[in-house]
């Protein structure tokens, strides 16, 4: 008779409680302290700060910990405007002034670019910040069922786990997207079929705004009406998503949705790609025309080039613009909005950007502007490297742009300017523009 050995169950170590001081803020927006042989990560943290922290991660390099007690709180400590801040997922840094975020988001980006470029010196320009609250305008809400209790909960996913948060409003929100935060947990939880709604989007063009409703099953008769009363009275347009197909149920105008940049009317869809932060886009678009000075006489090329956010307002300033762009719809929404503004010098088309053979068929130009997804541009690179242009590089995620500049220092391009933008104040996210020109 076979004889089995059960192994005891390892117990858990007991979490280990110190008092630690916190030295930098990580890209993450995480306290960062070098007191204990390993590098420890502690949420909500400041520097300066001297914390009780428990660490509840011990991983090989680092270690992970919570905070029990703040012994020595920072000067830049503020209180959280917002009342879900505590468990809310989506700002990061609201227990930090709003004047110093910036700051530290730019130093940790020069001590990346610095440690991992091996520069010296960085060529900063002023940074562009944005207004601290009432930025946003766009957002994807979380709606959750509970059967049990009958009750509807709306809001963003909580910091490292995929439970929602609840949310009353949202200071971060444009205030005429914030305000239908509370009508639209009421109008989900009056609905029959309230189970099937999954997600809910918020949008806001310069005039109106958009609300997109997903949901799993089709909606009967008596909720759409309920959806369009609402809409109605909300004076917003209607979208809703079932089954792969988006449908416009109501619009108080019969008008696109549409913004202004440098005198251009940019219509778009709601399925379309625009920039979170109208402020910072003006700005962002304003100094992209400023640092590449382009001429009457020049050509440029826009890559993943979105409606035309940096396309229509380059080509007022040049010869011809060359929009590329891999979504079909929104390259024909280039060639839409370039029509709705008498502009007849782009050309506009859609292409795999990641084909380097396609990527050598482009037309040789006096300047580059990408402005890629979050990844950034590795696949661009080996193509992007061999052009003489000069290259505007719009990055939403400062890793990526670390890793797409080295082939160009390398390749004998020379970071000439470089600034980051405050495109989402009170997270930890942090948009740079840099300018490369061939040495």
């Amino acid at each position: 008779m076979a004889i089995f050995r059960h192994k005891k169950k390892a117990n858990k170590p007991a979490p280990i409680e110190c008092e630690v001081e916190i030295h930098d803020l990580s890209h993450e927006g995480q306290g960062v302290s070098r007191s204990q042989d390993k590098v420890l990560f502690v949420a909500g943290a400041l520097p300066s700060e001297t914390v009780q922290v428990k660490i509840d991660s011990q991983k090989r390099h680092f270690n992970q910990g919570q905070i029990v007690k703040i012994l020595k709180p920072s000067t830049e400590r503020v209180e959280p405007s917002c009342g879900h801040y505590k468990r809310c997922g989506a700002c990061q840094l609201q227990h930090l002034d709003s004047s110093k975020q910036i700051g530290y988001k730019l130093n940790t980006l020069d001590q990346q670019l610095k440690r991992q470029l091996k520069l010296e010196t960085i060529p900063w320009e002023a940074s562009l910040e944005s207004k601290a609250f009432g930025y946003r305008r766009r957002a994807r809400l979380g709606v959750r069922y509970r059967n049990k209790t009958d009750e509807i909960i709306l809001g963003f996913r909580e910091e490292a786990n995929s439970h929602l948060t609840s949310i009353s409003d949202c200071p971060v929100l444009e205030p005429e997207l914030n305000r239908l935060v509370k009508p639209l947990h009421s109008l989900i939880s009056s609905l029959e079929a309230k189970g099937q709604v999954t997600q809910i989007e918020l949008l806001k063009g310069d005039a109106e705004a958009a609300v997109v409703i997903r949901h799993l099953k089709k909606i009967h008769t008596t909720d759409l009406n309920r959806l369009i009363q609402w809409a109605t009275d909300q004076a917003v347009q209607l979208w809703l998503q079932g089954d792969e197909q988006l449908v416009l149920a109501y619009s108080p105008s019969q008008q696109p949705l549409s913004y202004q940049v440098e005198g251009c009317d940019l219509t778009f869809d709601v399925k379309d790609f625009i920039q979170g932060n109208a402020q910072m886009n003006q700005a962002m678009v304003k100094q992209a025309l400023d640092w590449l000075s382009p001429s009457k006489n020049e050509t440029v090329l826009d890559l993943f080039a979105g409606i035309g956010n940096f396309t229509l307002p380059l080509a007022n300033k040049v010869e011809k613009v060359y929009a590329v762009e891999g979504e079909k719809a929104m390259a024909a929404r280039i060639d839409q909005n370039a029509s709705l503004n008498n502009i007849s010098n782009i050309e506009a088309s859609a292409m795999n950007l990641a084909d380097e053979e396609l990527l050598f068929r482009l037309p040789k130009v006096d300047a580059i502007l990408l402005d890629p997804p979050r990844t950034g541009a590795s696949v661009l690179m080996p193509w992007l490297v061999k052009q003489k242009s000069r290259i505007l590089y719009i990055a939403c995620d400062p890793s990526s742009l670390v890793r797409d500049a080295k082939p160009l220092l390398d390749a004998g391009f020379k970071l000439e300017k470089i600034s980051v933008m405050d495109m989402f104040p009170q997270t930890k996210h942090v948009e740079t523009m840099a300018l490369f020109i061939k040495g």
